[in-house]
């Protein structure tokens, strides 16, 4: 019982009258201290007076009316009537206490919840926030559980059931105390960033951004584990699950060293992959001036993350299903088993990544470089393990597998070379085309944007070809990576230039006219004369290389008739003359007129 040993005689209605005044007045009183309807400040929940005095009346009202009945009357039916009729009569006055409890539960079911949605968006805590709209919809069928609790207790063991109750209550909200306080902990820490030291900030600046964004994600877990173990201890305390006997039992020992090998092996892969992927992405955010990486490091660099990636998490899932008691051996073989399929179906994708991994360590193309891979010729936009993407001048995209290349031709290895080839009549000479052609050089030499990408003098290895179209020299100017075409541009326009200057003549294609035979076999002789010869004759062409481009009406007429009259004088044959077979064109007066 709860009351010490009385001095004198008591008797036993006496003592369960003590037992239950006192029992009653603690747990008035507690309701007392949670509302404070004389002292609003001192109450644990904002809300009205009217509000506070009306929970408080109730409560208190049903408190006492289930201490007395479990106390007082159903002990004192039972030695005074009978066993049974105590029993009934205590269940009664439960039952009907049961009933009032419900009905104002039920009454301010909406009331109340509107009051905990209102506190939960004036919450400046998240998860408290949370855990205050969660209650809100769920409170009055936790309320009415609890309730429901008592009742079934109370008929079970009725000499135990307050007690019972008191302890699981007092331990339930200690352990949600507990829970609230660790999770706003965890919560304020989430809200603060995590500071590195000076000298390891300086060596890896990347790290301490990698480290605020995963150490989130850790919390959070801590947080869920807290969770956890707050309704362990709940459940414990109203002895749905005895927890203190699972823990120190094979199983229970068990599970809580597989909890904490899994955290120590997530905790060893966090920290392994966040200090090797913070090391790529410094090398890789460094910029010019900093030691800049290469195209060739990024390219690799990239895909050695992607590999670290897979390796740890592969070994991280398979060492996690291994503590926790999955027999890895039979995924193992399985998975040798399937990759040997995989590959047996799919030699193209494996061809197109071992050659693709040798590429790169080769250092055949990086991104941006110029080259001509499997008859594509543009600009690298994007490598990955497997295939090449390959921008086209004409703009188009080209996404070619590493399976499909035999030659990779870049262009942007060290430097580059203008190979230029410039074919002249066979009448010009060589020598002054040469000295044109270094002219031209040097003027280009003088240009503020192409001279910086040219490496060396002008090479001019000599005549490379003579044949029916003139002859051809052959020009090597050394540039920058990727500056030959800028260069080739550039050139080919100075070359232009100098050699109308120079009247040096780019070759034509030549014609070959045969003048047929008639049915003697004699053909007339035709003497020809260029249009300009017959025109600067007579006083009516410029010079070669003053034309202009338009002449007027009257000129144009005079150059017509001039023209007919010679062409008809030189071309009409006698009509008394004897052509011999062999007889051919006059030949011309000289090189020019050919």
């Amino acid at each position: 019982m709860y009351a010490t040993q009385p001095y004198g005689n008591v008797t036993t209605a006496q003592s369960l009258f003590v037992n239950a005044f006192v029992a009653v007045g603690l747990t008035r009183a507690a309701i007392r201290g949670v509302f404070a309807t004389r002292y609003p400040t001192l109450r644990l929940f904002t809300m009205a007076d009217d509000v506070a005095r009306y929970w408080n009346a109730r409560l208190g009202h049903i408190a006492a009316v289930i201490g007395y009945a479990l106390l007082l009357i159903e002990p004192l039916a039972q030695s005074l009537l009978s066993p049974a009729l105590g029993e009934l009569l205590g269940f009664i006055i439960m039952l009907m206490a049961y009933l009032y409890a419900v009905r104002i539960i039920w009454r301010n079911r909406a009331r109340v919840g509107a009051h905990l949605k209102t506190r939960a968006e004036r919450a400046t805590i998240g998860s408290f926030g949370t855990a205050l709209r969660l209650l809100a919809r769920t409170w009055h069928f936790l309320a009415i559980g609890y309730f429901t609790v008592l009742l079934v207790v109370s008929q079970i063991d009725n000499q135990r059931a307050l007690p019972f109750m008191m302890m699981a209550t007092m331990q339930s909200l200690a352990a949600l105390a507990v829970g609230s306080l660790v999770s706003l902990l965890l919560e304020s820490a989430l809200s603060r960033r995590i500071r590195l030291p000076e000298d390891l900030r300086r060596k890896l600046p990347m790290l301490e951004d990698r480290v605020n964004a995963y150490v989130p994600a850790g919390l959070r877990g801590l947080g869920l584990l807290v969770r956890i173990m707050v309704a362990l201890f709940v459940l414990d305390a109203w002895r749905v699950f005895d927890l203190s006997s699972w823990i120190v039992s094979d199983a229970g020992t068990a599970a809580v060293r597989v909890v904490v090998n899994v955290i120590i092996v997530l905790f060893v892969a966090a920290v392994v992959w966040t200090i090797i992927a913070s090391i790529i992405e410094h090398r890789l955010s460094l910029r010019e001036g900093r030691g800049m990486p290469t195209a060739r490091e990024r390219t690799l660099l990239s895909l050695f993350r992607n590999a670290v990636l897979i390796v740890i998490v592969t070994m991280t899932v398979m060492v996690v299903l291994s503590q926790i008691g999955v027999d890895i051996a039979p995924l193992i073989a399985g998975a040798g088993v399937v990759g040997l399929a995989i590959g047996f179906g799919s030699q193209k994708l494996v061809q197109d990544i071992i050659t693709g991994i040798f590429i790169q360590l080769e250092n055949g193309m990086n991104q941006n470089d110029v080259v001509q891979v499997a008859g594509i010729f543009g600009t690298v936009e994007k490598i990955t393990i497997r295939s090449v993407g390959i921008r086209t001048l004409d703009g188009g995209y080209h996404l070619i597998p590493f399976s499909s290349v035999d030659v990779v031709s870049n262009h942007m290895r060290d430097f580059s070379y203008h190979l230029g080839e410039y074919t002249i009549s066979h009448r010009e000479s060589v020598d002054d085309a040469v000295e044109h052609l270094r002219r031209a050089f040097d003027e280009l030499m003088q240009d503020e944007v192409l001279a910086p990408e040219v490496l060396e003098e002008i090479s001019i290895p000599g005549v490379t070809a003579l044949n029916e179209k003139g002859v051809t020299i052959r020009v090597l100017i050394k540039t920058t990576p990727g500056m030959q075409w800028a260069v080739q541009r550039g050139y080919n326009r100075l070359v232009k230039k100098h050699f109308n200057a120079a009247g040096i003549e780019l070759p034509y294609p030549h014609t070959v006219l045969y003048f047929g035979q008639d049915k003697n076999g004699y053909a007339p002789p035709a003497n020809v004369f260029m249009q300009t010869e017959s025109a600067q004759r007579t006083g009516k062409a410029f010079a070669p290389g003053h034309t202009p481009r338009h002449l007027s009406r009257e000129q144009g007429e005079a150059s017509e008739d001039v023209l007919g009259n010679e062409l008809e004088r030189v071309v009409e044959p006698d009509a008394d003359a004897e052509a011999p077979v062999t007889a051919t064109a006059a030949q011309p007066r000289n090189d020019r007129q050919s």
